[in-house]
């Protein structure tokens, strides 16, 4: 198996737990890094490239976006400096914008949160109805009838899930463990986010695009 692939789901599940802990310091007001959230997404794209070709072209496009975020985090620490940034220089609802950019990187960790849970709800050894339905919920609203089928077509190449575990190094059990943890911390840095965007005077208007 490919050694960058060990440990992948637990690397995952640790990062986004620390930013879920990072919001969640009484110490001071909640305030979460832009660098630690782009490194934190970095660690999908392993897990994404272990889904074969259905999903090559997803990864290149969420590592565009991730890399992205990362070269803004050198000069911005914040995501909500980023937010704060777009707003003062009415920028946000610009194509290519870090706020824009921001949101298509979040949607691809709340699609792999939501696939996360339906694997855990559910038995047996298929992932296409879970990652369908997780699609469908986060991208869907958004994309056209051609870019649908296409996805369709593509979900029908996914790998088992025993497929996937065995290339990320995972049994079942262990793989539960860290979905679990994944699900829980994710679910927190995605509401926060999304919230954040609400409270502003465009956010709405910035949710509704891709």
């Amino acid at each position: 198996m490919a050694a960058t692939n060990e440990g992948a789901l637990t690397k995952l599940a640790e990062a986004f737990n620390e930013l879920a802990d990072d919001m969640n310091s009484r110490s001071t007001p909640p305030r979460l890094s832009l660098g630690k959230f782009s490194s934190a997404c970095q660690l999908l794209s392993p897990v994404i490239g272990c889904m074969g070709i259905a999903f090559e072209f997803a990864d290149m496009e969420f590592s565009a976006k991730v890399d992205a975020l990362t070269t803004a985090s050198e000069s911005i620490d914040t995501i909500e400096a980023l937010i704060d940034l777009d707003i003062a220089h009415n920028a946000g609802t610009h194509s290519g914008s870090n706020s824009r950019t921001l949101i298509r990187a979040y949607r691809t960790v709340d699609m792999f949160r939501i696939t996360c849970e339906l694997l855990l709800a559910q038995r047996g050894n298929f992932i296409t109805g879970p990652i369908l339905t997780a699609y469908e919920q986060v991208f869907g609203p958004y994309h056209g009838l051609a870019i649908k089928t296409a996805v369709r077509a593509l979900a029908l190449t996914l790998p088992t899930k025993a497929r996937l575990l065995r290339k990320l190094n995972e049994d079942e059990a262990s793989a539960n463990v860290q979905m679990q943890k994944f699900v829980v911390a994710s679910s927190a840095v995605i509401q926060y986010i999304n919230n954040l965007f609400h409270s502003t005077e465009y956010g709405d208007e910035l949710l509704g695009m891709i």
